[in-house]
Parts: C-alpha cells; structure tokens; sequence
C-alpha cells in the first residue's frame, strides 16, 4: 500500500511540472503554452513543427478559428486523432511532422 501511495505521489508531481513547463491544460488534457524559441505558429505546419519538437500535442495561438490537433504511429492516424476531425467543419489548413520517437503529429484549422 505504501508503494502505491508513493507512486501516486510521484506522478501527480510528474503532472504538475508538466504543467508548469508547457503551459496551461484544457479539460480534454491538451496543453495550450507559449510558442519555443525559434518557432512560429502561423500556420498549421508551424504548429505540427512544434508538437513534434515538444514530443506533445498542444495549441500555440497563432490561429483565429478552430483548430484539432492530434498524433498517432502513423500521418494519416494523426490526422483523424485531431480534435473536431468529425465536426463537419472544413479543413482550410493541415500540417504534419515527425517527432524524433517515430511519433506524427498534425494540426489542423478549421473554418
């Protein structure tokens, strides 16, 4: 029981840094945080750049609609893991990138 205890400790901490380091959770546990230096997040791509580079999926402004962001083994699973993927809104921007795990990432804006 106590090691179960400790773990729980652990991780709830692991959470809070994680927080800190990347900004600010939203209720579905995407992270909104600030742009890293040396990146922009004009456009889709710039975003998925980003993602990539954090090795996490997470919104960085940049963008006056909607946007899904989302990742998976695979471009084409990304793609359908963003959020609003099955909203019916229309697509107006996409990019993707791979993350240095094999991971893809892909954000997508909507209109």
């Amino acid at each position: 029981m106590r090691s179960v205890l400790s773990l729980v400790l652990v991780l709830s901490l692991v959470s809070v840094s994680e927080a800190r380091v990347f900004g600010r959770r939203n209720n579905n546990g995407a992270v909104y945080g600030s742009v890293p230096e040396g990146h922009h997040n004009g456009t889709a791509q710039d975003v998925a750049h980003i993602m990539a580079h954090l090795l996490r999926v997470g919104h960085f402004g940049g963008n006056p609609g909607y946007e899904g962001c989302g990742s998976a083994s695979t471009q084409a699973g990304a793609y359908n893991n963003c959020c609003y993927s099955t909203s019916g809104m229309k697509t107006v921007d996409v990019g993707y990138a791979q993350g240095r795990n094999g991971m893809w990432f892909c954000c997508r804006r909507y209109r």
